[in-house]
């Protein structure tokens, strides 16, 4: 893991926690596959997050998906 990965996923972890930034991880990686817009992706995996019930507030939700999709980013730069 290299240490930008390490920072992002520290950093969600402390403010969310590892299970909430891990099901926003996989949420990432299922709208990945999807032929939606950008916009049309990051929607779908706010509301697909509130359905199993992440329970944190909106603005968390949105910095969690952001957060997702830098780590996975950064993933895919190895």
């Amino acid at each position: 893991m290299n240490i930008k990965t390490a920072a992002i996923s520290s950093f969600a972890r402390f403010i969310m926690g590892g299970d909430v930034f891990n099901r926003l991880i996989s949420i990432i990686k299922r709208q990945q596959s999807t032929v939606l817009t950008g916009h049309e992706k990051r929607q779908a995996a706010f509301e697909e997050a509130k359905i199993i019930g992440i329970a944190i507030t909106d603005w968390a939700i949105n910095l969690g998906i952001e957060l997702a999709v830098a780590w996975l980013r950064s993933q895919s730069k190895k």
